[in-house]
């Protein structure tokens, strides 16, 4: 998702980043074509003004030859008047400005009469490849410098009869190709090529500024895009934490200074019994009646260990700041109410383990002489059973010894658990060992057993099972009224397991002896050992299963066994 996100990302950069090369390229073409014809516009000009003039001298020139002519003035009068007065003339264009050099040249590119601003009269000499090309063209102009100054150089043919200037001796003894003068100049391009740096320099600024424009825009589409991209991945992150304080399995609360609640997920609802509907913000958190266990403070966090309508809870409080002036209490919930129980069921089962280490060495102790003692009171029985009393002493010694044995037999279970091998059992099966068991005792007490069994199977030791039951019909046989006891065994199945309960029409259990029920030699019988109910959880424990025994009602009590189904077993 993330490397979707830069690609669409990047895609819209890309774009404009080539929207912005195109426009930068096709406004450098258009600069450049403008300033190319800027820059021959500009040429034209200078050249159709270097036309312009050189046409006006070359007819003043010729103007002036003729009134000569007319005066009747022959070839070196004419040449000694006609060349001051030229030169008058190109001092006079000079002197303008638009004009740095004017030059009249004869046959083989001799100067007949040359004008320039400053020395460039004897400085400047023209490029002999422009005499060439103006023999070729009739005309031909190049650009120059001239005094240091930018020029166009401009030449042209000047009219035949300006020949006579050059001298009428040299001139029969030239060919006729070469009977040809040459009239120059070199026109000041100074001030056109100011106007077309001007104008050059507007372009390349107006080009500049686009530029820059469009880099801006560039860089606000990044800014735009990457201010997107940051928004979406701050909605991202709100999503989540939304999601995670909402399915957190803790309870999270802010608190004002004052004590009241700003703001809970769900599960603090949940775990302070919030009714449906009902919000836990704007409600003030010491108005909650906690009970409290244990507490103690590690610098600016407080832990707390509390009790509320039955569940155990912790409570992590701690403070946090929004910002230096605004302070805030920040409290996590979390439900120790299993933990408690598994605590509490640790804490038995080490107890467990340390009465059976106990109980094992001593049972071992008291087996081997009680062993003993059982031989000679079996044998004082058979030969004082005619006595009287010490036949009767006898049998009650034997009938002691064995209960002892009874005894000493359930404590080395209790230390040390046979193997179970848990299968498929059928309950009706069992039900009906169990009524021929204890079917004796059953008529005896005028007691029955009646079975309501929605499930047929359970998935436990079959030797297990039978102990179970057995030690729990026992229980509820001695309780239940004569002559009209009846005991339930019962059996459903949910999602988890199988439940079977043994249940009876006795008095109940008081809650002072149910809360002490399953813990070994606690009894409230006369001759009572305190291990049935003991062997019962120890044997539930091997089968992963459990054993509850529920609040008493008014009559009766009932004894809950859990045993997990195949599928949860072998997970």
């Amino acid at each position: 998702m993330e490397l979707s996100s830069q690609r669409s990302q990047k895609l819209p950069l890309a774009l404009a980043l080539l929207a912005l090369l195109l426009l930068g390229a096709g406004s450098l073409y258009l600069t450049w074509q403008n300033l190319r014809q800027m820059h021959q516009t500009v040429f034209e000009h200078m050249l159709l003004s270097a036309k312009s003039i050189t046409r006006g001298l070359d007819i003043q020139l010729s103007d002036g030859m003729r009134r000569m002519r007319r005066q009747g003035m022959h070839n070196k009068q004419a040449q000694e008047n006609l060349t001051p007065a030229a030169r008058d003339l190109f001092k006079e264009m000079v002197a303008q400005g638009d004009l740095l050099f004017i030059g009249l040249y004869g046959p083989d590119n001799k100067p007949i009469v040359v004008v320039g601003q400053g020395n460039a009269a004897t400085s400047f000499t023209p490029p002999a490849p422009i005499f060439n090309m103006i023999q070729k063209l009739n005309e031909s102009s190049t650009p120059a410098m001239i005094n240091g100054k930018a020029a166009l150089l401009y030449g042209t043919l000047g009219q035949p009869h300006l020949l006579r200037l050059y001298g009428h001796r040299n001139n029969k003894f030239l060919p006729p190709q070469k009977r040809q003068t040459y009239l120059l100049l070199g026109l000041n391009a100074e001030k056109h090529l100011a106007q077309f740096k001007q104008y050059r320099r507007a372009a390349l600024m107006q080009t500049g500024y686009i530029f820059l424009a469009g880099f801006v825009l560039w860089l606000l589409a990044v800014a735009y895009f990457q201010r997107r991209e940051e928004d979406k991945q701050l909605m991202k992150l709100e999503r989540f934490q939304a999601n995670l304080l909402d399915n957190m399995p803790d309870g999270l609360l802010t608190l004002s200074p004052e004590g009241s609640i700003l703001a809970a997920n769900g599960s603090a609802h949940s775990l302070l019994n919030s009714t449906d509907g009902e919000t836990l913000v704007g409600r003030n958190w010491k108005n909650f009646s906690f009970e409290p266990i244990q507490k103690f403070r590690r610098g600016e966090v407080l832990w707390e260990h509390v009790k509320l309508n039955g569940k155990n809870l912790e409570l992590i409080i701690f403070p946090y700041f929004e910002s230096p002036e605004e302070y805030r209490t920040m409290i996590i919930i979390r439900d120790r109410t299993d933990i408690a129980v598994l605590e509490d069921d640790l804490s038995e089962a080490r107890r467990l383990a340390s009465i059976g280490s106990l109980a094992a060495g001593v049972a071992h102790e008291i087996r081997n002489p009680l062993s003993s003692l059982r031989g000679f009171a079996q044998l004082f029985a058979d030969k004082l059973k005619d006595e009287k009393p010490y036949g009767m002493y006898a049998t009650t010694m034997l009938e002691e010894a064995d209960r002892l044995n009874r005894v000493v037999t359930d404590l080395l279970y209790l230390s040390k658990p046979h193997e179970l091998e848990p299968q498929i059992v059928n309950l009706n099966d069992i039900c009906e060992t169990m009524n021929t068991l204890m079917g004796f005792e059953l008529e005896h007490k005028g007691a029955t057993i009646e079975s309501n069994l929605e499930v047929h199977e359970v998935f436990a030791d079959p030797d297990g099972i039978r102990q179970v039951l057995l030690n729990l019909l026992v229980n509820s046989l001695d309780v239940v009224p004569e002559g009209e006891g009846k005991i339930f065994i019962n059996a459903k199945t949910d999602e988890h397991g199988v439940w079977i309960s043994v249940c009876d029409n006795g008095p109940g259990m008081p809650e002072d002896i149910r809360k002490h029920a399953l813990e070994p030699f606690f009894t409230a019988k006369p001759k009572g050992t305190g291990l049935g109910l003991a062997i019962v959880n120890t044997i539930m424990r091997g089968h992963s299963g459990r054993v509850t025994i529920p609040s008493s009602a008014s009559t009766g009590t009932c004894v809950e066994l859990f045993f997990p189904s195949l599928r949860n077993e072998g997970s």
